[in-house]
């Protein structure tokens, strides 16, 4: 491992005399992350585990204070390297994972970054409400990470993306001021205060360039890269926290979110339909979207005939029938199961018309639905393993 520079090794001393919580520098540590689930490799200068949001805080003015960059992390299950830098690593999924709040009333949920999406979940069941984004790493993935991305997942016909549930969001700047983000009007716009500047001078920005806004910006109904900008093109009042999701770290570090929830959902079912192509297959997705289904996953013959050797999922391929190319996994959710197996059978039925697919077959037992989503979310790991033996 390569030696700092003086001006690091002092930061660095500066550091661990200000954060309460853990700072990482030694070479195993450092090895471990410098990688994520990405094919990406970066040694960082440190990794901060802070103790709060308040030890996140003077990491924060710190590394501002001796020109140390920084990274926030959560799961690490970015694809794309966004957690692996050479810089301080923030990882608040140690100790800030906290539920600091809950309305059910109002159906909300106040909670720190480095909470895991299924351990909330877990939580909130009791209530009958769930934070509704489900990316298939949401057992690992943490809240901040889901926002830093917009996370979308499995059912973003239905619920969308995390940008879509986001209320409200307290983030550390560079700079180390705090800030709050969520809904302002008028009034919050014409603020005297630095938070007010703030608000007036991206408004600015987004009024500059409203109509290539507008005019650019993809009308397509899942996109996390970048930032949202086209959020803020209509009128007042803007939630100004949506200007965080997708923003991966380089606005701000955040602090605590404030999510909507929705309600669990009665029932569910699946269809599983077969196609010899994926060209066939992918012709049928849109019939199937068409008739409400909730979501719609795709796996491919690379994955399914990895997923028939796979001591965790082979037993779920039983439901596979012959060899197909890929299968489609619809999934229909209602209030009652009468109107889950009329709109399976809709699908069904829409692709016969079109002669798409030689199998379909509808599942319904709660275990096998568990066991199928369960295959669904192996895929990458499945995906990585062929990888593997071809390199």
């Amino acid at each position: 491992m390569q030696a700092e520079p003086p001006v690091h090794r002092q930061a660095l001393a500066a550091l661990r005399d200000a954060v309460r919580g853990i700072v990482r520098t030694g070479p195993v540590d450092l090895g471990i992350y410098a990688t994520d689930a990405s094919m990406y490799q970066v040694l960082p200068l440190a990794v901060v585990e802070p103790a709060d949001a308040d030890d996140t805080l003077a990491a924060v003015n710190t590394c501002a204070c001796h020109g140390l960059p920084m990274v926030p992390r959560g799961g690490g299950t970015s694809l794309t390297g966004q957690t692996v830098k050479r810089a301080v690593v923030i990882d608040q999924s140690r100790s800030c994972n906290r539920v600091l709040e809950l309305n059910r009333e109002a159906r909300w949920v106040r909670v720190e970054p480095g909470l895991v999406r299924d351990e909330r979940n877990a939580m909130l069941h009791p209530h009958g409400l769930h934070f509704a984004p489900d990316p298939a790493t949401s057992n690992r993935a943490s809240i901040g990470g889901m926002i830093a991305n917009n996370a979308a997942g499995m059912r973003s016909l239905r619920y969308g993306m995390t940008i879509d549930h986001l209320l409200e969001v307290v983030v550390a700047l560079s700079s180390g001021e705090v800030i709050r983000l969520g809904r302002a009007g008028d009034a919050e716009f014409a603020e005297p205060t630095p938070q007010g500047r703030l608000r007036r001078e991206f408004r600015d920005v987004v009024e500059a360039n409203r109509d290539e806004i507008a005019r650019r910006f993809p009308k397509v109904g899942r996109r996390s890269g970048g930032y949202a900008l086209d959020a803020f093109v209509g009128d007042l009042p803007w939630n100004l926290a949506k200007i965080i999701a997708g923003s991966e770290g380089t606005l701000g570090i955040i602090l605590e979110a404030t999510l909507r929830l929705e309600p669990l959902p009665t029932c569910s079912g699946l269809c599983l339909a077969h196609f010899s192509t994926i060209g066939e297959c992918l012709r049928a997705v849109q019939p199937i979207v068409e008739q409400g289904a909730s979501a719609v996953e795709l796996l491919d013959g690379v994955i399914l005939r990895q997923a028939r050797t796979h001591p965790m999922t082979r037993e779920t391929c039983r439901m596979i029938q012959g060899d197909p190319e890929g299968i489609l996994i619809a999934e229909v959710q209602a209030e009652d199961p009468a109107r889950v197996t009329a709109t399976l059978d809709q699908i069904n039925t829409a692709l016969q018309e079109r002669g798409l697919g030689y199998h379909v077959s509808m599942v319904a037992e709660p275990e096998s639905v568990a066991d199928i989503w369960l295959m669904r979310s192996s895929a990458l790991g499945l995906l990585t393993t062929v990888c593997l033996l071809y390199t």
